[in-house]
């Protein structure tokens, strides 16, 4: 380990620690460490902030990333991503009749008024529209509260776990909160979809809509993408009690990086901060490709009784330059695969870890394709029920034959046979 601090004497009294309370804390102890030290040399000013690898999740460096804080704005991440779950694009969706008692950013919309799910996204990522947030709550899920719900239960099946939606605006609540970690999750996830992309990149937008046709241009309220021509969105956020809030996208030397900031005192100096050393310490290396055989997964009633399992997509890890970690793989194959099964068809999961917390899944695919094995195939493969069941038939044909011969009939077939 080497210190992140130079110029300053850094001692590391884990080691010693080691023998005394044993691997496992100690590798914990030593990691909080290393983010503390991290923390002050990169030095933002938000409370919470965190960067990651969007292509997999893995956190290159945080700042307190668990405390619940109040998200503001950013909330809509998550309000976008279920538009984008529940929704075509050319879906219409019409205004509620209380749709002018939504305060804060606004699109004006007035009651009946219609516009498509696109044009929606674009009001509630580029202007901050919470009277659009409202409209889409009440189209998706009927209310703001069944809503909500969603929200949570969407951020718990990405792996969040200490996030709590109330509104899907972020107006002040205070039971609306999610910490950096989280909000992280959220973003890698919406970035995965193309619209949401281009949604969030976008500086300016011209909507149609049918009504109020005097207000139809939308200005992007995330000035960063003017500041560098790298960042590719996403999400501004403000509010009194939460501070200002950013969560934040950008791509260089091939690969994107999330940032996200809560509570910040300059968002946009963090936010440059965070991405000038995660693209200078950091670089990209393929860990494993697509079609590379990583072992075999069992088969049931298969000609074979294995087949070989291969990778389905690249992996690519994003590490500190010079420091090439040790990435383990773990095959997690379905229970209880089946023949047939075609080359390609996806028999389960390859877990890979670095030993430091970031775990993923990958698609494990079949190599090959494995046909249903014949009676014969399975009577030679040790197919038990198979030898059962044939015996049986057998047995019970001779004791049919033997009671007609001894009773003086000939048995059915009796001539055919000799």
């Amino acid at each position: 380990m080497r210190p992140l601090i130079r110029g300053k004497r850094m001692e590391y009294p884990t080691f010693l620690f080691t023998m005394r309370v044993g691997p496992k804390l100690a590798l914990i102890t030593a990691a909080c460490a290393w983010l503390s030290a991290a923390a002050v040399a990169v030095g933002v000013t938000a409370k919470s902030a965190i960067v990651v690898d969007a292509a997999t999740g893995r956190v290159l460096w945080a700042k307190d990333p668990d405390t619940p804080r109040f998200p503001a704005s950013t909330t809509k991440v998550m309000t976008a991503l279920l538009v984008l779950d529940w929704c075509k694009p050319d879906d219409v969706i019409t205004a509620p009749f209380d749709t002018e008692s939504v305060t804060g950013s606004s699109l004006h919309l007035r009651p009946g008024e219609q516009v498509t799910a696109q044009e929606l996204l674009y009001a509630i990522l580029l202007r901050s529209a919470n009277d659009a947030c409202h409209a889409a709550a009440i189209y998706i899920s009927g209310g703001d509260a069944a809503f909500a719900r969603l929200m949570n239960k969407r951020a718990q099946e990405l792996g969040c776990t200490r996030t709590h939606f109330h509104n899907p605006h972020g107006l002040n609540d205070p039971e609306h909160t999610i910490t950096a970690r989280d909000l992280s999750v959220i973003a890698c996830e919406a970035m995965t979809y193309p619209l949401f992309r281009e949604v969030v990149r976008c500086r300016k937008h011209l909507i149609t809509r049918s009504m109020n046709q005097e207000d139809r241009w939308l200005i992007n309220h995330d000035k960063y993408l003017a500041m560098d021509k790298t960042a590719d969105g996403i999400k501004t956020g403000f509010t009194v009690p939460a501070g200002h809030c950013y969560v934040g996208s950008a791509t260089r030397n091939g690969y994107r990086v999330i940032t996200v900031l809560m509570k910040s005192d300059n968002w946009e100096a963090d936010n440059k901060t965070l991405l000038d050393w995660a693209f200078k310490n950091h670089e990209r290396r393929t860990v494993a490709k697509a079609g590379e055989t990583l072992g075999t997964a069992p088969v049931q009633g298969g000609a074979k009784a294995d087949v070989t399992a291969v990778l389905g997509e690249d992996l690519q890890i994003v590490e500190a330059r010079g420091d090439r970690l040790a990435i383990s793989r773990k095959l997690d194959p379905r229970v209880g695969l089946a023949a047939p099964l075609k080359a390609g068809q996806r028999i389960g999961d390859v877990v890979f870890s670095d030993g430091k917390g970031w775990e993923r899944r990958y698609p494990l695919l079949a190599g090959e394709a494995v046909a249903r094995a014949t009676l014969v195939q399975r009577a030679r493969t040790g197919g038990r029920p198979v030898v059962i069941l044939a015996a049986g038939v057998l047995a019970g044909g001779y004791l049919i034959r033997r009671r007609a011969l001894l009773r003086g009939r000939k048995p059915y077939g009796y001539y055919r046979v000799r």
